[in-house]
């Protein structure tokens, strides 16, 4: 009788871990392949398997398919982890699919490919009568595809009841061929017919087809449940502000001064090129009473970067009029950039010589370095523009360049405030984690490009050319940059305004959440908090631009948050609460589902019990 309790109780267990430890989900996706006729919808199986591991994502597909496939898949472990809020680089990711015939490549499986990863991550059961179709884009919106009346049909073919598309392509165009009579015989012409592939479905098949705007939403349609969402609100941090304050009041006393001497210089100017240069100094005033206007909000910030573009417009003026009044002009404007590439040179040895001993202060250089970096690429343009004998543009490129030094060195001036423990911090020991970014910005491009959209690729380059010089700081900004402006295209391509404006509401609140986390684990995220206000800024007049800065925002806030584990070991996790919640009903189906689960082991463990007392052999397999 123990022996068979024992039983029982273990067999119990081996069911129970199977539910609680088997990380997998499988769905239908839809796909279309080419026949001699045309399109032809298919539906292929997708398994998605999370075991623990190092992050590594494995694509096995039958047929094969385009790489767009494996960028896909990579993208769906990435869309996880931001919608869970989750870093999941403890687990290796599986996608196996199966297919009975070759499918064109495309990346409308990404959709589906998230949601199975978020329910296998999540170990939620998923409804196979529900299927979808749609791009993934990093933030986890679903993007367009094509083929969708193939893949319904497809769909209704193997009874699907619910069909998800992306929002916005309930109506379709499809051609249609008609005989006409002509004198010499028939005709066959094609005609364009929309319809509204909702009201077909229903009609044609009885199947209900949604448009859906995000992963969010399929996975309630996958597994009735529901991805929680926390409003969060941050502090400001009042060391960080209070440097921040000081930095920008030192920037505007330091542009009013550079604006005075180009006016005064303004009465040197000749009389064709009056005109341009009242514009110029117009401009940099108005840039002046903003940046006034913007400290008294205490959008510090803001200020700076208000500031700083005043005083390029200034510092131009200075030089041109300069020039201008030059003879010989070349000797002045070689001696000048030679000056100004003197005093990059200078800033980037003063940079080296800083020892990080905190956390921020890494942080800190690195914004400093990558400013250098900017400074040292404005002054090769401005030698490329020399020697084309393009002395204008040369006088603005050195200019750039100018400025850009000195917003180096103003960052540098805030480093004292934030004090570490004297221990300085071996600034090499962030190699891989750059190595990580760049490889994101990569995936984050090539992604990009296979839904054809044309990434630049200048920041990325820029980053890989630093990383090599050992540059790590300034490789890392750019390369958080380079994914964030990939990533932002990919979101908002297709979007009328006020989607771009409600993309912006969402932006705000998970940049915010990135900085809350981020200082949870002990991290000072000073960009992040610095584009959050900048952002905010361009919220009514460009809400693309406010949308690029909350992208930042999250990005670096998440950096910040990788650094501190880079030097403190793995931070605290911050408790959470449950990431969903069933809809109406579904609690009550999981519990009967998991009494039926315990009868069916104490039944395992019965037959168990009688067949050792009986001391029968008895053969199976619970695999």
């Amino acid at each position: 009788m123990k022996r068979r309790c024992t039983l029982v109780f273990v067999s119990f267990v081996l069911v129970f871990s199977v539910l609680v430890f088997a990380q997998s989900a499988e769905i239908y996706i839809p796909a279309v392949k080419e026949t001699e006729y045309g399109y032809e919808g298919v539906l292929a199986g997708l398994n998605v398997t999370v075991r623990p591991g190092t992050g590594h994502v494995y694509v096995d597909t039958l047929p094969l398919t385009k790489i767009d496939t494996q960028a896909s898949a990579r993208l769906a472990k990435e869309v996880t982890e931001e919608v869970l809020e989750k870093n999941l680089d403890n687990y290796d990711f599986f996608y196996i699919i199966r297919s009975d015939a070759p499918i064109i490549g495309g990346p409308s499986a990404g959709g589906a490919m998230a949601a199975a990863t978020i329910a296998a991550v999540l170990n939620l059961s998923v409804n196979k009568n529900v299927i979808m179709t749609g791009t993934i884009n990093p933030d986890g919106s679903i993007g367009p595809v094509g083929g969708i009346l193939e893949k319904a049909q497809a769909a209704a073919q193997k009874n699907i009841s619910v069909f998800l598309i992306p929002s916005g392509q309930r109506t379709i165009s499809i051609e249609k061929k008609e005989k006409i009579e002509i004198p010499l015989g028939i005709k066959i012409i094609t005609k364009t017919e929309k319809i509204d592939i909702i009201d077909y479905a229903k009609k044609k098949w009885g199947m209900n087809i949604k448009e859906i705007k995000n992963v969010d939403e399929a996975i309630e349609y996958f597994t009735a449940y529901k991805i929680k969402k926390e409003i969060i609100e941050i502090k400001s941090n009042p060391v960080l502000q209070g440097a921040m304050k000081n930095m920008s009041s030192d920037l505007l006393v330091y542009v009013k001064n550079k604006l005075a001497v180009a006016k005064d210089k303004k009465k040197d100017v000749p009389y064709n090129y009056e005109d341009n240069i009242n514009s110029l100094l117009e401009t940099s005033e108005k840039r002046i009473k903003d940046a006034e206007s913007l400290y008294k909000k205490g959008n510090y910030y803001s200020t700076s970067s208000y500031a700083f573009i005043a005083s390029i417009q200034a510092e131009y003026v200075k030089n041109l009029i300069d020039l201008l009044n030059a003879d010989p002009k070349e000797d002045f404007l070689d001696d000048l950039i030679s000056e100004k590439e003197d005093r990059i040179d200078d800033m980037k040895i003063k940079i080296r010589e800083q020892e990080p001993d905190s956390i921020t202060d890494i942080e800190i250089l690195a914004t400093a370095e990558e400013r250098i970096t900017d400074a040292e690429s404005n002054i090769k343009d401005a030698w490329k523009n020399f020697y084309n004998k393009d002395y204008l543009d040369a006088v603005y490129f050195l200019s750039y360049a100018s400025e850009r030094v000195k917003t180096a060195d103003a960052w540098l001036s805030i480093e004292s405030s934030f004090r570490g423990n004297g221990t300085e911090l071996d600034l090499e020991r962030i190699k891989p984690l750059v190595e990580r970014r760049i490889e994101d910005a990569l995936s984050a491009i090539t992604y990009a490009q296979t839904i054809g959209i044309n990434a630049d690729t200048k920041k990325l380059e820029k980053a890989q050319k630093e990383y090599e010089g050992s540059e790590y700081q300034s490789a890392l900004i750019d390369a958080i940059s380079a994914r964030a402006e990939a990533n932002l295209l990919m979101e908002i391509r297709g979007l009328e305004k006020n989607e771009i404006k409600d993309k912006v509401i969402v932006a705000e609140q998970d940049a915010t959440k990135a900085i809350y986390n981020s200082e949870g684990h002990g991290a000072v995220p000073v960009l992040a908090i610095s584009y959050l206000e900048y952002a905010k800024t361009f919220v009514d007049s460009e809400p693309t631009t406010a949308l690029k800065y909350y992208k930042y925002a999250k990005a670096f806030a998440k950096t910040s948050e990788d650094i501190v584990k880079i030097f403190s070991g793995e931070p605290k996790e911050i408790s959470k609460k449950n990431l969903v919640e069933p809809i109406k009903g579904t609690k009550e189906k999981e519990n009967s589902y998991l009494a039926l689960m315990l009868l069916a082991g104490i039944i395992i463990g019965f037959f168990f019990g009688r067949c050792q007392s009986k001391k029968k052999r008895c053969r199976f397999s619970l695999f």
